[in-house]
């Protein structure tokens, strides 16, 4: 739990707040017994390795993100994915006399479901990642 919000943190830009945070880790470990003591600083050494593999994750969509060939190709799942999107919502709407079919296997929809989760995940981390290089400069 505490990792996945650690992760979260960073992918967001705050590496100054999880920075301090590691501080405080390493502060209080300082304070306890030698047990106490070990366990908090492999506490610590275990966060800052999460947040070296979250940063170095972020260089590698950064990267990848850069890349035509990569929208090239996830635009061959997600076009055909939005217009059967467009055509389901606006007959539901519309009461067009033509049927649209559903995607045929459980698997296929999954596959959707999950295109459409990764669409808004990938949207979000692009305008974070536009407005951490903005702030940077």
């Amino acid at each position: 739990m505490i990792t996945t919000i650690i992760k979260w943190l960073a992918k967001l830009g705050a590496g100054g707040i999880v920075d301090r945070a590691m501080t405080l880790i390493d502060k209080r470990a300082e304070q306890e017994t030698d047990r106490e003591k070990i366990k908090a600083d492999l506490t610590a050494e275990y966060y800052r390795q999460v947040i070296e593999e979250t940063r170095i994750m972020a260089d590698y969509n950064k990267a990848k993100l850069s890349f035509p060939w990569f929208w090239l190709f996830a635009s061959l799942f997600l076009f055909p994915l939005a217009l059967w999107w467009a055509a389901v919502i606006l007959d539901s709407v519309f009461h067009f006399p033509w049927t649209i079919a559903d995607l045929p296997t459980p698997q296929m929809q999954a596959w959707a479901g999950n295109m459409i989760q990764w669409v808004f995940y990938v949207g979000s981390g692009v305008a974070g990642l536009k407005t951490v290089l903005k702030a940077e400069k």
